[in-house]
C-alpha cells in the first residue's frame, strides 16, 4: 500500500508539473535575439502559475470552463449523444477523486456513503465507456498512412509524433483500463473468489485507477484548446 501511495503522488505530481510546464512554455512570449526560446525559468514558471491559479478560482471561471467542455461536447457527441459523455465524464471524475483519495490519505480506504456512491457511479462508467466506445471507436482507428504519424511536431509527449495520433493512443489506453476497472470490479462482487483473488483484484483495480487517472489528464489536456501568449511575467 505504501509503494503504491508514492507512486501515486509521484505520478500525479510529476504529470501535472510536465503539462503546465509545457503550457507554459507555449505561452511564453517570443525571446530576445540570441535567448533561448525554450529555456525553462523556474521563477517565471511559478508566476505563471500563480496568474493562473487566481484565474481558476475566479467566479466565471466555471461558466467558461462549461463553455468550453459544452462546446467540445457537442462537436464530437452531436444530439442527445452529448449527455453519454458528460455524464460519464462526471461518474469518473467522481470515481477518480473519490478512488484515489481514499486510497492515498484514508488507510481503511473506501467505506460508507463515499463507497456506495462510488459503486453507483461505476455502473454509470461503465454504460458510458460502453457507449462513448459504441460512437467514438471508429474515429479513433489507426487508419492513416504511417507517413502522417511522423507530421510537424505538434505534442511535446512524443516529439516524432503527432497529436493526433497520440491522442488516439491515449484513447485506447483509457478505454482498455477502463475495460480492466469495471471487470475487477465486477468479479470482486462475485462470491466465486478467494480471499487472495479477491486481494489481487482489488490490487490490480488500484493500480489500473491510477493508470486511467493519468491517460484522462494526458487525454484531456491535448484536446484542450491553446491560450493565447501571455505577457511576460
Amino acid at each position: 500500500m505504501t509503494v503504491f501511495i508514492i507512486v501515486a503522488l509521484l505520478s500525479l505530481a510529476g504529470l501535472l508539473f510536465y503539462r503546465t510546464a509545457v503550457r507554459y512554455l507555449a505561452s511564453a512570449p517570443a525571446a530576445e535575439s540570441g535567448e533561448n526560446p525554450s529555456r525553462f525559468k523556474p521563477g517565471a514558471y511559478l508566476r505563471w502559475l500563480g496568474i493562473r491559479t487566481k484565474t481558476y478560482a475566479s467566479p466565471s471561471f466555471f461558466r467558461k470552463s462549461w463553455d468550453v467542455w459544452n462546446g467540445w461536447a457537442e462537436a464530437h457527441y452531436p444530439g442527445w449523444t452529448k449527455w453519454i459523455f458528460l455524464g460519464g465524464a462526471a461518474a469518473f471524475l467522481y470515481l477518480a477523486v473519490s478512488g484515489l483519495f481514499f486510497s492515498i490519505f484514508i488507510r481503511r480506504g473506501l467505506f460508507g456513503l463515499p463507497l456506495l456512491a462510488h459503486v453507483a457511479a461505476g455502473g454509470l462508467f461503465a454504460i458510458g465507456l460502453a457507449a462513448v466506445l459504441m460512437f467514438r471507436a471508429g474515429a479513433h482507428r489507426f487508419d492513416r498512412q504511417k507517413s502522417a504519424v511522423f507530421e510537424a511536431i505538434a505534442c511535446p509527449i512524443f516529439k516524432n509524433l503527432s497529436k493526433e495520433f497520440v491522442r488516439k493512443i491515449i484513447f485506447w489506453i483509457f478505454a482498455s483500463l477502463g475495460f480492466v476497472q469495471v471487470t475487477t470490479a465486477l468479479c470482486s462482487m462475485l462470491p466465486v473468489f478467494t480471499f487472495n483473488t479477491q486481494v489481487a483484484l482489488l490490487m490490480i483495480h488500484r493500480w489500473s485507477a491510477l493508470g486511467l487517472a493519468l491517460a484522462a489528464i494526458v487525454f484531456f489536456d491535448i484536446i484542450l484548446p491553446e491560450r493565447t501568449k501571455t505577457p511576460q511575467v
